[in-house]
């Protein structure tokens, strides 16, 4: 195999990306917001989501979450609200606009999905397992 493995992932999350943003621009907004959007939708029902959410789980820094968040809530996607538990937090929430956006989002994200499972046949769980070994490794390589 004369490919590096790390240049074929980066080139696979690179056409990854320009595929949902061709989503997101169907819909006004970018790829980023598709993608935040989505992770509220599937987690607000569980739990209050906060910035530090957002954060982590983008694996952005705080000055980068609060300038998205700041464009989300500008665009009428989502609002801050005190919390309830804790007055110093503001919890994030779809409004009406983004949770339309929401299940067309899911819809994209799932076909394309299994359309990726249906193209790796037999090996997609294989795949799935030695792509999250491979980012195990790297978060301990950042320790």
């Amino acid at each position: 195999m004369s490919e590096q493995i790390g240049i074929l992932i980066k080139n696979l999350d690179n056409d990854l990306q320009r595929y949902s943003s061709r989503q997101a621009k169907q819909l006004g907004i970018t790829q980023v917001q598709m993608s935040i959007i989505d992770f509220l939708y599937r987690n607000e029902a569980t739990r209050d989501l906060y910035q530090t959410d957002v954060e982590h789980e983008f694996n952005i820094q705080k000055s980068s979450a609060t300038a998205l968040l700041q464009l989300m809530e500008k665009k009428s996607l989502i609002v801050r609200a005190p919390s309830k538990k804790d007055s110093r937090f503001k919890i994030i929430v779809l409004t009406a606009k983004a949770r339309q956006y929401a299940t067309q989002i899911r819809q994209f994200y799932d076909q394309n999905d299994e359309a990726l499972k249906q193209l790796l046949g037999k090996d997609a769980d294989l795949f799935v397992s030695q792509l999250q070994k491979l980012h195990n490794h790297m978060t301990n390589q950042l320790k």
